[in-house]
């Protein structure tokens, strides 16, 4: 098989701005959620919070992963070059 020598050449984790946001997210939406109603839950504030640690986690799924060899570099998939 030929190598793509694109990605050899490029050292990167692709889910740190994944983690970056998700986090500020999850924890901004947190901190709101909890000045915004400390006695009771702010309902629809913790689905965002919910959905800023499923970032944070696919995030830190893909840093530990690393690049994926479907990942063309040019942005989009490339099935065909496997």
């Amino acid at each position: 098989m030929t190598e793509n020598p694109v990605r050899k050449t490029r050292s990167y984790r692709p889910g740190i701005w994944l983690v970056i946001v998700g986090g500020l997210f999850a924890i901004g939406f947190a901190i709101y959620a909890l000045i915004a109603e400390p006695e009771g839950t702010a309902g629809p504030l913790w689905i965002v919070v919910g959905w800023g640690a499923m970032v944070f986690g696919y995030g830190v799924y893909r840093v530990i992963r690393g690049p994926s060899p479907l990942d063309d570099p040019r942005a989009g998939t490339d099935a065909n070059g496997r």
